[in-house]
C-alpha cells in the first residue's frame, strides 16, 4: 500500500486591510507555520502567497522570504504563483490577467529564485477560458475543488490524481482538492486523515490525495491558534504523516512529471459549493440551503452532491450592484490605458499597478467573511481606481472636463461619467437622476461609497437565534462553517432592508416629516423617485458642465414635476444641484444624500451642525435639526471637509446606515455610511414652482 500526499497552503490578505491585522496574521499564523515546517524538512509542501501579502512581508519581515527561498532551494517547498493582486479571472480583461500573472512570475523569480510552475486560481473560480488566458508563462497546473470535477461527471473514486483540460489548443493540468481533507484539516485528529488515506488506498490502489486551502485556518480562524499551535495539532499532523513510510509527500509539479493524467476533462464555470450558495440571491440561496439540509438529513449527500449547484461567482455583480460598478470602472480604465499604450507606444506602468490593486477580489463579494460589507476594503478599491485614473489623466494632459455617456455598467441604459483634474462624478439618469460617485483624486476617496441594507439568506438564522446561548458545537475546535455566534446583542433590530441603492441626490416625496429613528429602522412610508427614469440633457460650457434632469411623477392626487441641474466645475471638487419643483400640494419634498467617511464613532470624523453639541455629532448618532441651511462633515485623517449648503432652509435628518452580515467570528453590524435627508416644506409657500440649490463642496 502506498499513496502520494500533496499538501498546499494558500495565504492571502486583501488590498486595503489594516496593518495591525497583517501583523497579527503574520505573527500568529504564516510565520509560525513556516517555522514549524522548517523543522521537518522531510515534509514537502506547496505554498501560495497573494501579492498584497508578499509585499507586506517583504517590507516588514524579509527574513520570511529568505527562509521560504531556502526551503524551495532544498526541495521542501514548491512556490505557486497566480494573479498578483488576487483577481477573479472571469471579470477582468485579458490584458490584466496576463499582466497580473507576469507580475507574480517576475516577483517569484526575483525573490525566490524560481518561476512558478503552477498557479492559484483565486477563490478557485474556474472559467473554461483559463487555459488559453494563462498560456505563454510555462504554467503547468492549477488546483481546484473536487466539485468542479463531480459536475463534469467524474466519479468520486476517480479524483485521486490530475486531469488535462484545454481551451483553443492550450492545455492545462488540473488537480482536484479532496473534499474530506478540506474539512478535516486542521479540525480532525491526524489519525482520521491517515485512516482515510488507508481506506481509500486499500480500495483504489496508489493515489494522490490533494489538500489545498486557506493557510488562515492554521491560527487565524476562531479558536484555531490554541488548537493548531499550543495543543500541537500541526506538529502532531506532520509527525504522524512522516511516521507512515507508505505516505509520500510530493509537490504538484513532481507528481505530474512522474505520473500520467487520469484523463481529459472539461469543467464548467464555478467554484466550491459554499460559494455557489453565497452567490445566489437571498431567496434562491435559502431554497438551496433547505434542499441541501434535507439531502444531508436523508444521508444521501453523496448521491446528490454532483448535481446540486448554485450560482457562479459573476452573480455577485448582480447581487451587489455596487460591486458591478467598481468592476466596470476597472474594465473601462483598463480599456482606456491599453488603447493609449497601443496608440502612443507609452508604458503606463504606474497607473497599471494601481489598477491591478483595484482588482483584488475580496471586496467584490461576500460569503463567510466580511467582503463587500467591510467599507475599508471597498474604499481601498476606489482608492486605487482613483489613483490610477488620476495618473492616467495627468499623463494624457486632459484639459477641462472629460464627459463619457455610455452604458459602461452594462445595465442596459447609459451612465454619465464626468472627470476633471479634481474629481470623478457618475450620474445615473435612469435611477431618478441620482449620483453614485464623487471621487476626489487628491485624496483618492469616493465620498459616496455607500452600501444599502440587503436581505441575506443567513438573516433567517439570526432572526431565529437565541442570543443567550453560545455556539452549539461541543467540539474542541469547529469549522467556521458550523458556527453560529453573534458579536453583540440586539442585532435583530438592524435587519432592515432598503428599497433602492444608496445613491445621492435621491428625490423623495412624503406626506409628513419622519423622525430620523423611523427612517433608520424603516418605519416610515415615502415615495422613492430613484425608481423612475429621468429625461436628461448635457450642456458642456467653458469651465463647467450642466446635466439637466427632469421628470413628472404622480404622487397621490398630485402631478409633481421635478427638474434638477447638476453643475460640475472643472476646477472645484463637488457639485451644485439646482432644483425646481412644482405641484407638491400638501406634500413634503426630500433630497437624500448618502456619504461614507468610513468610521461611525471617531473623534477625527463627524458632523459640524450649528446648535448640535460634540457628543451628538458622531456619524453613528441619529438626529433631527428643524431648520438647517448649512452644515459640514469632516475627516481629519484624510484632511478634508464636506460642506453642504441649501439656499432654502430645510429640516435635516441624519442617521447611520448599519448592515448586518456574517463573518468568521460571528454575526456583526457594519457601518456603511451616513444618510442625510433635507426635507422641504412647500405646503404654505403659495408658489407654483419652488426653487432651491444644494451645494456640496469639498475643502481640502
Amino acid at each position: 500500500m502506498s499513496c502520494n500526499f500533496i499538501f498546499c497552503l494558500h495565504n492571502h490578505q486583501p488590498v486595503g486591510n489594516f496593518d495591525h491585522i497583517l501583523k497579527w496574521a503574520f505573527n500568529d499564523c504564516y510565520n509560525k507555520i513556516i517555522e514549524i515546517l522548517k523543522e521537518y524538512p522531510g515534509f514537502r509542501f506547496a505554498i501560495h502567497h497573494s501579492g498584497p501579502l508578499l509585499e507586506w512581508i517583504k517590507n516588514n519581515s524579509p527574513e520570511y522570504i529568505f527562509s521560504l527561498k531556502e526551503m524551495a532551494a532544498k526541495g521542501q517547498a514548491e512556490i505557486i504563483g497566480g494573479g498578483f493582486y488576487e483577481p477573479i479571472f472571469s471579470v477582468i480583461s485579458e490584458n490584466d490577467i496576463r499582466g497580473q500573472i507576469a507580475l507574480m512570475q517576475n516577483f517569484c523569480k526575483k525573490e525566490f529564485g524560481i518561476f512558478p510552475k503552477g498557479f492559484w486560481t483565486a477563490e478557485r473560480v474556474w472559467d473554461p477560458a483559463i487555459p488559453h488566458l494563462v498560456s505563454g508563462f510555462d504554467l503547468d497546473y492549477t488546483i481546484l475543488d473536487d466539485i468542479h470535477f463531480r459536475y463534469a461527471g467524474i466519479d468520486e473514486e476517480e479524483l485521486f490524481g490530475y486531469f488535462i483540460t484545454e481551451r483553443l489548443e492550450k492545455k492545462l493540468n488540473v488537480f482536484p482538492i479532496d473534499r474530506f481533507l478540506r474539512y478535516a484539516i486542521p479540525f480532525k485528529q491526524p489519525s482520521e486523515t491517515i485512516d482515510y488515506f488507508k481506506e481509500k488506498s486499500d480500495r483504489i490502489g496508489p493515489a494522490a490525495f490533494v489538500y489545498g486551502d486557506d493557510g488562515e485556518k492554521f491560527g487565524l480562524w476562531p479558536d484555531t491558534y490554541k488548537w493548531v499551535f499550543e495543543e500541537r495539532w500541526l506538529r502532531n499532523f506532520i509527525e504522524s504523516i512522516l511516521k507512515e513510510s507508505w505516505i509520500k509527500t510530493i509537490h504538484p509539479s513532481e507528481y505530474i512529471a512522474s505520473n500520467n493524467p487520469i484523463g481529459r476533462v472539461y469543467l464548467t464555470q464555478g467554484s466550491y459549493f459554499e460559494l455557489s450558495e453565497w452567490a445566489l440571491p437571498a431567496k434562491a440561496a435559502s431554497k438551496l440551503i433547505k434542499i441541501n439540509n434535507e439531502i444531508k438529513h436523508m444521508n444521501r449527500e453523496k448521491d446528490f452532491y454532483p448535481f446540486l449547484k448554485g450560482g457562479v461567482w459573476n452573480n455577485f455583480l448582480i447581487k451587489y450592484p455596487e460591486s458591478n460598478s467598481i468592476n466596470k470602472r476597472t474594465l473601462l480604465l483598463s480599456k482606456e490605458i491599453s488603447g493609449y499604450e497601443e496608440e502612443t507606444g507609452a508604458e503606463c506602468w504606474d497607473e497599471i499597478t494601481e489598477l491591478y490593486k483595484s482588482e483584488c477580489n475580496c471586496a467584490y463579494w461576500h460569503g463567510l467573511f466580511g467582503g463587500i460589507y467591510l467599507n475599508h476594503l471597498r474604499h481601498a478599491l476606489y482608492e486605487h481606481i482613483l489613483k490610477a485614473e488620476n495618473i492616467f489623466l495627468k499623463r494624457k494632459n486632459i484639459k477641462g472636463l472629460n464627459i463619457l455617456e455610455e452604458d459602461f455598467w452594462n445595465e442596459g441604459l447609459k451612465q454619465i461619467l464626468i472627470r476633471s483634474k479634481q474629481q470623478s462624478v457618475i450620474i445615473i439618469p435612469y435611477m431618478g437622476g441620482t449620483v453614485s460617485e464623487i471621487g476626489l483624486y487628491e485624496k483618492s476617496f469616493n465620498i459616496l461609497n455607500t452600501l444599502p441594507r440587503r436581505n441575506e439568506a443567513y438573516h433567517k438564522t439570526l432572526s431565529e437565534f437565541n442570543e443567550e446561548t453560545e455556539n452549539s458545537a461541543d467540539k474542541i475546535i469547529a469549522s467556521i462553517h458550523d458556527r453560529i455566534k453573534v458579536k453583540e446583542k440586539n442585532l435583530k433590530k438592524y435587519l432592515v432592508y432598503d428599497r433602492s441603492r444608496r445613491y445621492s441626490f435621491k428625490d423623495l416625496l412624503m406626506k409628513e416629516i419622519p423622525s430620523a429613528e423611523n427612517m433608520m429602522f424603516g418605519n416610515h412610508t415615502y415615495h422613492d423617485c430613484s425608481s423612475f427614469r429621468y429625461e436628461h440633457t448635457i450642456h458642456p460650457e467653458n469651465n463647467k458642465t450642466i446635466v439637466s434632469l427632469f421628470r413628472s411623477i404622480k404622487f397621490g392626487n398630485e402631478n409633481i414635476y421635478i427638474r434638477k441641474n447638476f453643475i460640475i466645475n472643472d476646477e472645484k471638487p463637488g457639485l451644485m444641484a439646482e432644483y425646481a419643483v412644482s405641484g407638491t400640494g400638501n406634500n413634503y419634498f426630500g433630497v437624500e444624500l448618502n456619504i461614507n467617511l468610513l468610521s461611525a464613532h471617531d473623534e477625527e470624523r463627524g458632523y459640524e451642525i450649528p446648535g448640535v453639541p460634540k457628543e451628538d455629532s458622531y456619524l453613528d448618532m441619529p438626529g433631527f435639526t428643524e431648520k438647517s441651511a448649512s452644515f459640514s462633515m469632516y475627516d481629519k485623517y484624510n484632511k478634508f471637509k464636506i460642506v453642504i449648503s441649501s439656499s432654502v432652509e430645510a429640516a435635516l435628518l441624519r442617521y447611520p446606515i448599519f448592515s448586518v452580515s456574517q463573518s468568521d467570528s460571528g454575526f456583526e453590524k457594519n457601518y456603511q455610511g451616513t444618510s442625510l435627508m433635507l426635507v422641504y416644506d412647500f405646503t404654505a409657500s403659495g408658489k407654483k414652482e419652488n426653487k432651491f440649490n444644494i451645494d456640496v463642496s469639498i475643502q481640502q
